[in-house]
């Protein structure tokens, strides 16, 4: 009996000898940014379905982006027992006050997407985008149609991002550039490389990038090889909407960040300017985040960057693009 007790005991002891916590006994804080952003939908369904199969308990809540709600969202959650908070809201000075806030309370942070630093320093944990990587393989993408469209020649590459996502995330537009670069045969002068910031990372950037957009083919009506890499699909969907309003669908190539029922509506109005975009497979996101808050609840040290690996899909793979979005 002493040595079947043994033996479930060591089963039951963590890193360190820490006793582990029972699956059954782990309360995960989700505060999920807005549901009605299909990326951060299907992470936040990736996410139930991840801690139903582990047998752990997820209390979800939604912010909308409202940064008045996301410490509140927190405070309710750790009020019902969540030992770490995950947080999606993809603002990086409101992340930095979550790592230091619930470091008071010795609670861990995982940010996704975007990484959080507090003011002393403290990092939350990072899962999501390998940014640079994923950048790099949409610049590739762009790369590979700028030779067979253009005969490798561009006038501009405009890079669309939010800074309210922090510099990390910039890196997706950054390795857009790089991945172009690296691709060989494009000559493309730095001056004619340009980032147009939206500001925020919420639902206003389909409109923001539209608008900017929109300004600047009216500024430049005698360019005709104008590369565009977005940040996401849904400033993707702003780019490619003032691209056919000014009938200049011939002038432009775009990559995305990312593949959503934008790409699909774009690719269901026929042959136009939208190529594609690098795939981040986010309803496979809780799948790797849940385990590693166990991981993390039970006094493990994984390592603090987690990524995804990224391929770029175009309307030759679309039935991939269609799986990850049912």
């Amino acid at each position: 009996m002493k040595k079947l007790l043994a033996i479930a005991l060591i089963g039951l002891i963590g890193v360190g000898g820490v006793l582990a916590i029972p699956n059954d006994k782990i309360i995960i804080g989700f505060n999920n940014g807005s549901t009605t952003v299909d990326f951060l939908r299907q992470v936040g369904e990736s996410m139930e379905r991840a801690a139903d199969k582990a047998g752990v308990k997820l209390i979800v809540a939604e912010s909308n982006f409202d940064v008045e709600k996301i410490l509140p969202n927190v405070d309710n959650m750790l009020l019902q027992g969540a030992q770490i908070i995950v947080d999606f809201n993809v603002n990086a000075q409101v992340g930095g006050s979550l790592v230091d806030y619930c470091g008071a309370k010795g609670v861990k942070v995982i940010g996704i997407d975007v990484m959080y630093t507090g003011a002393k320093g403290d990092q939350a944990w990072f899962f999501g985008a390998n940014n640079p990587m994923a950048g790099e393989v949409a610049g590739r993408g762009l790369a590979k149609a700028i030779k067979a469209k253009w005969a490798s020649k561009v006038d501009y590459l405009l890079l669309f991002y939010n800074s309210e996502n922090g510099d990390l995330v910039k890196k997706r537009l950054s390795g857009m550039y790089d991945g172009i670069k690296a691709a060989g045969g494009i000559t493309l002068d730095a001056k004619n490389v340009q980032y147009i910031d939206m500001g925020g990372g919420g639902s206003d950037t389909t409109m923001a990038a539209n608008q900017k957009m929109t300004d600047w083919l009216t500024a430049h009506p005698t360019l005709h090889r104008i590369a565009v890499g977005t940040v996401n699909t849904e400033t993707g969907q702003g780019v490619f909407s003032a691209v056919q309003a000014a009938n200049r669908d011939k002038d432009v190539l775009l990559a995305t960040n990312n593949n959503g029922m934008q790409t699909l509506a774009a690719f269901a109005q026929g042959d136009n300017c939208w190529l594609g975009g690098t795939a981040y497979y986010p309803t496979q996101y809780g799948d790797y985040i849940i385990p590693l808050a166990i991981d993390i609840i039970n006094g493990k040290k994984p390592a603090k960057i987690q990524t995804m690996k990224h391929e770029f899909l175009t309307r030759a793979e679309i039935q991939k693009i269609k799986d990850e979005n049912k």
